[in-house]
């Protein structure tokens, strides 16, 4: 059976996050999505709770009709977390799975400075989406393969900036999404 599991901040989840679970799910018989508590290569942590991230994703995979798991064992965990751990805890609830890592392809420039990052190559393949169309070369032994035609480039980071600044981003969050942040009153959105 093959897991594919997406870690990211979420911090929000928008379309391209939403675009990346669905051309995924069709390869996978499970897919699980892993929100972070904070990223060992970001200095600034995630502005919107655990409680609200969790919430956005579930209201972003909402329509989709595949067997999706929310783990709140990362953003949950009380010290700093590594992929390689987050791979081992998935090995010990999900036993017997053939596991894909979903990451994006600007992740490959420095994957080789994650912790523990040939151990992560040999228990996973790794499912990798092209951000700001660029090309970006694996790692010798890394079992890889690309999402196709995948041509979304949107950042949560972008999307926070543009709140902050006032203006809605209606075009890279679902409508679910954004009535939360809205109703919420994220990211210093005020009406």
């Amino acid at each position: 059976m093959n897991l594919y599991f997406f870690g990211g901040s979420f911090d929000p989840p928008h379309i391209g996050h939403l675009s990346i679970i669905q051309s995924c799910v069709v390869e996978s018989q499970q897919f699980v999505l892993i929100p972070a508590k904070q990223s060992p290569f970001k200095n600034q942590i995630p502005l919107a709770s655990a409680h609200h991230r969790i919430r956005m994703l579930e209201l972003l995979i909402s329509k989709i009709d595949h067997p999706i798991i929310i783990d709140d064992w990362e953003i949950n965990n009380p010290a700093p977390n590594y992929t390689y751990e987050t791979i081992r805890h998935l090995q010990m609830d999900y036993p017997k799975r053939n596991l894909f890592m979903v990451i994006g392809g600007d992740q490959l420039t420095y994957f080789h400075k994650w912790k523990n990052y040939r151990e992560i190559m040999d228990l996973v393949r790794i499912v990798a989406f092209n951000r700001d169309k660029n090309q970006y070369k694996s790692l010798d032994g890394m079992q890889i393969s690309w999402l196709a035609d995948f041509q979304v480039d949107i950042s949560s980071t972008a999307i926070r900036e543009k709140i902050i600044d006032g203006y809605l981003p209606g075009n890279d969050l679902t409508p679910e999404v954004l009535e939360y942040i809205q109703s919420n009153h994220l990211y210093s959105y005020t009406e």
